[in-house]
């Protein structure tokens, strides 16, 4: 997922922060929301993967918004 947002928002520096940002409040909402589905599913395996998950995705849209900041506009 990661590696599409770089590759769909290539030379793009808004859209790159924006995807970055929304990849951060993914990660950040969707993990207090999940636990107790996956917590039930699954048991402490289900929310161990979950963490995990949403680790990357946090570290993944950290990493979007960086790119972001540091990309040139798109030149016509």
């Amino acid at each position: 997922m990661i590696v599409l947002s770089l590759s769909f928002t290539k030379q793009k520096r808004k859209k790159r922060i924006l995807v970055g940002i929304g990849l951060i409040l993914y990660s950040v909402i969707s993990y207090p929301l999940l636990v107790p589905a996956f917590g039930e599913l699954m048991a402490l395996e289900g929310v161990v993967s979950l963490m995990v998950m949403n680790i990357i995705l946090l570290i993944g849209g950290i990493l979007t918004s960086i790119v972001g900041m540091f990309t040139k506009d798109k030149i016509i």
